[in-house]
């Protein structure tokens, strides 16, 4: 059984103020584990006294985790070691057999990580003979930056999801937020609470005029604006009149603005499709004005800000026809000049962009004998992933099986004459809405399932051949690898900055990366990798 001790030998009065305090943790997960040379109390534990004795460091707590039966225990007893060392700011030093002892999944990875680098301690892993702390060379950081780096991005994703339930709600067809002018949520029923999403007067109307007055092609939205203002009342700018025209819920549809994606709604709809395209055709055409994102696909949306305002670069798309008939579409991008910084604003266009990243992604190149230690840490941290997810998943099982038994236990009751009808349906409707949201977590484990299979091909491709993986990607796949590689990226007038994140700042090599007359791209000197094109 799994077993933790504080140790109680060590008297605080009497301790050396100048030797370092530091704690011992050891952990076997399996039976096999015991008997295959990491036995706790003969391998582990001893060897781990002996090195914090030849260190001259004073152990004032360990840890010993053994098999425990139980996921809940085991977490349960590595978060109180966090906690003692978040605690403790004397004990800087943390003692372990190897790395794989003290990150055995990613919450783990991720929260040492935390210990390492907010809380300023040493993780020794004596087998390794490895001493990692937040200074260390960026060869010794690689691998446990790398197991790190996944094992955020796969708990971002389930945590992103598990925190907010909207694409449950986009998937099935249900308005997750607000509703939008024109509409207003109404109660259908109080028990249960039940609330749908309709028309409201007089906005219902308005938004249908609006419609109807743009489609004759004799206004523009902000004469549009002016009119339905002396019509009805109301305070519409022109930027109001471009929302309502282009907002395609009155027609059925849900845009989600941080993907892009659309989802069809279960609500009345108040415009006609045929008469919705008519009006984005007469936008698109309009000579005065601009049609920004309302649903185009574009790579770098929402990644980039101005490095003058702060704001946000948003794209904007453009066609242009020439006398010949051929027609051309052209994505530019540009400050959104929220905050009036700009008199004029300055387009970039989206192929440059492509073509400025794609010069940094040239040179990022890894030594040949590096590639197989990264191989190795995506090997441990996929087997981290599988670990973490049947935990999950059996918790899940779990947790269904039971309610599936409650429901079957009522039924029989409200059959026995035990409960009447109204209780059985509130205990059953209390259980139904518990399966739907076990039934929603487990949709999100497998979309982060996906998305960490998705993440680690990208990295094994970029490491061989990243400006071709790029060169050949789709809008979605140019997001996710710069969002897996870049951070802080600035646009100012047609130059762009960014950062390599970690651990891609200590891998890559940009030595050889040259843009325009020759131009050298460096990445600086370690702790501030930014590089400038």
């Amino acid at each position: 059984m799994g077993n933790m001790k504080y140790a109680g030998k060590t008297n605080q009065n009497r301790s050396d103020p100048l030797k370092p305090k530091g704690i011992i943790f050891a952990r076997v997960s399996t039976d096999r584990q015991e008997k295959e040379g990491l036995s706790l109390e003969e391998i582990q534990l001893p060897k781990m006294r002996e090195y914090a004795k030849e260190k001259d460091i004073e152990v004032v707590a360990e840890y010993a985790i053994g098999e425990t039966g139980g996921g809940y225990k085991e977490r349960k007893k590595f978060n109180e070691m966090i906690e003692f060392l978040k605690k403790r700011k004397d004990v800087s030093e943390v003692i372990a057999f190897r790395v794989d002892r003290i990150t055995r999944n990613f919450k783990d990875a991720v929260a040492m990580n935390d210990i390492m680098q907010q809380y300023d301690k040493h993780i020794h892993c004596i087998d390794e003979n490895l001493v990692l702390h937040r200074d260390s060379p960026a060869r010794d950081l690689s691998m446990w930056n790398m197991k790190v780096f996944i094992g955020q991005e796969y708990l971002n994703r389930v945590r992103e999801d598990g925190n907010n339930t909207k694409y449950s709600k986009l998937e099935h067809g249900e308005l997750p937020w607000g509703a939008p002018y024109g509409y207003e949520y109404k109660i259908v029923s109080e028990k249960p609470r039940v609330k749908t999403v309709a028309p409201k007067e007089p906005e219902a109307t308005i938004v249908k005029r609006v419609h109807s007055l743009y489609s004759t092609g004799a206004y523009s939205c902000f004469s549009l604006a002016k009119a339905m203002n002396k019509e009805y009342g109301t305070r519409f700018v022109k930027s109001r009149i471009h929302e309502l025209l282009t907002d395609r819920f009155y027609i059925g549809q849900i845009l989600d603005k941080k993907t892009g994606n659309l989802y069809s709604h279960i609500y009345e709809t108040i415009i006609d499709e045929a008469l919705f395209e008519k009006n984005q055709s007469i936008l698109l055409g309009h000579s005065n004005h601009r049609r920004r994102y309302g649903g185009v696909p574009s790579a770098y949306r929402g990644l980039i800000t101005c490095a003058e305002c702060g704001c946000t670069i948003t794209p904007e798309a453009k066609t242009k026809k020439q006398k010949n008939g051929n027609v051309h579409h052209y994505m530019y991008y540009h400050c959104s000049n929220g905050k009036k910084a700009h008199e004029k604003l300055i387009n970039m266009p989206e192929n440059l962009i492509d073509e400025k990243i794609k010069e940094v992604l040239r040179g990022l190149q890894i030594p040949k004998e590096r590639l197989e230690e990264l191989r190795k840490d995506i090997d441990d941290a996929h087997k981290a992933k599988n670990e973490f997810y049947d935990e999950q998943s059996k918790e899940i099982s779990a947790k269904r099986t039971e309610l599936s038994n409650r429901q079957k236990r009522a039924y029989d009751m409200l059959m026995d004459g035990c409960i009447t009808p109204q209780q059985y349906n509130e205990n059953n409707k209390r259980y139904e809405d518990e399966l739907a949201k076990l039934q929603r977590r487990a949709k999100r484990l497998d979309s982060a399932e996906e998305y960490f299979y998705r993440t680690v091909g990208y990295l094994i491709a970029l490491f061989s051949h990243a400006e071709t993986i790029f060169d050949n990607a789709d809008e979605d796949e140019k997001r996710q690898i710069v969002s897996l590689l870049l951070s802080n990226l600035k646009l100012n007038g047609k130059e762009l900055t960014f950062n390599l994140k970690k651990p891609f700042d200590e891998l890559f090599s940009t030595s050889n990366v040259h843009y325009g007359g020759g131009r050298e791209i460096r990445t600086p000197a370690p702790g501030c990798p930014r590089l400038t094109i």
